[in-house]
């Protein structure tokens, strides 16, 4: 009889590995530094509407998001028949890669691992193009010559996943440029963006790009999904919701997403969240570094270092959960990306590296 899984439920053997990170479920953590939230606290009309929704699950939500819609639009000054808004930005990964159906798609390497997943569903043939370590993994003009016109679909995060690098606001407009002359449809990922100092600026659409940004990130609520998707390209748009079913936005998501959406329109809400991130990104760059430890630069609220690849449990046993990067593409089990958290917890974060690595538990990365 094999018993080689007869431990398989035991969390503390052979833990479960997910595909992204936030896996508290099967792990003791007290502090998660896997996945990346602002840090900054949510404002208490969010709250608020988090919990008028709760009082009205015996309704049914609004099939087409109407007043959810007008407030996101109205935040970029657009009309609401340039918005779609879905169960997460997840969701609507996966219905525009149904409705446009590419034979072959261009991806960023390393990058947000739901492309992928998006485009396999579909059979679709994915082409990286690897992203230069020397350069911190931002994404560089190599990528307008794998641009083709058999190339269906193209999928770039601004900023990348996970090392939080922005794209040069030229190079984004070059790729926007090369996707339309080539005949291909642009997905960019700007979930994080409203968390970078450009986060403020107004958005410029195009009739071939996708913009998908997500409530999820801003507002620290994983838990509640709720994402969007912009474009000038109506037509598209009316594809990708065929694509979606019917109330895919709970009620307790469309109130918060209205509230989140009025805080964004009346406040300086992204404004303070940017000050905190960008102040302790370089606590921690800075204390990291002291420990031999190779940061990459970032300009969002994460960060992605090299270090040996025992650090992950070594951190775990201590009650630490950071987000190994060994399923990205081009990455190995010495990377691992860590999330901008408030001070007291970063403080903690260096306090505990400092102990593993002063006794001599790991070494650092030999740069």
């Amino acid at each position: 009889m094999d018993l080689s899984n007869s431990n398989s439920n035991n969390k503390n053997d052979n833990r479960i590995e997910t595909l992204h990170g936030g896996d508290v479920y099967r792990n003791e953590v007290r502090l998660d530094f896997s996945v990346n939230l602002n840090p900054f606290p949510m404002p208490q009309e969010v709250t608020e509407a988090m919990q008028a929704g709760m009082s009205e699950v015996h309704q049914y939500p609004d099939p087409s998001q109407q007043k959810l819609r007008e407030g996101i639009a109205s935040l970029k000054g657009l009309d609401t028949e340039n918005v779609i808004c879905g169960n997460g930005a997840s969701e609507l990964l996966m219905a525009a890669v149904h409705a446009v159906r590419p034979k072959k798609a261009l991806v960023a390497a390393p990058c947000y691992a739901g492309y992928a997943v998006a485009l396999k569903a579909e059979d679709a043939e994915i082409e990286e193009y690897l992203l230069d370590e020397e350069q911190d993994f931002a994404v560089d003009a190599g990528i307008l010559d794998q641009i083709t016109d058999e190339t269906g679909m193209v999928f770039i995060a601004d900023p990348n996943n996970p090392n939080g690098r922005l794209i040069e606001p030229e190079l984004k407009r070059a790729i926007i440029e090369k996707c339309e002359e080539c005949g291909a449809v642009l997905v960019i990922d700007e979930c994080f963006y409203p968390l970078t100092a450009a986060g403020t600026e107004r958005m410029e659409l195009t009739d071939n790009a996708l913009h998908l940004r997500a409530f999820t990130k801003t507002f620290a609520i994983p838990g509640i999904r709720i994402g969007y998707m912009l474009s000038r390209n109506t037509r598209m748009l009316e594809r990708i919701k065929k694509h979606l079913p019917e109330w895919n936005v709970s009620r307790i998501a469309e109130r918060t997403g209205e509230a989140a959406a009025e805080v964004l329109a009346s406040g300086d809400y992204l404004e303070e969240s940017v000050r905190l991130i960008k102040r302790e990104r370089e606590y921690l760059t800075e204390q990291i570094e002291k420990l031999g430890i190779k940061v990459y630069g970032s300009d969002t609220n994460y960060l992605l270092i090299k270090s040996g690849p025992e650090l992950y449990e070594k951190l775990l046993e201590r009650g630490i959960l950071i987000r190994r990067c060994a399923n990205f593409s081009g990455l190995d089990d010495t990377y691992f990306r860590i999330a901008v958290r408030q001070h007291e917890d970063n403080t903690e974060l260096i306090r505990i590296l400092g102990k593993v690595f002063s006794s001599k538990e790991i070494t650092g990365y030999d740069r």
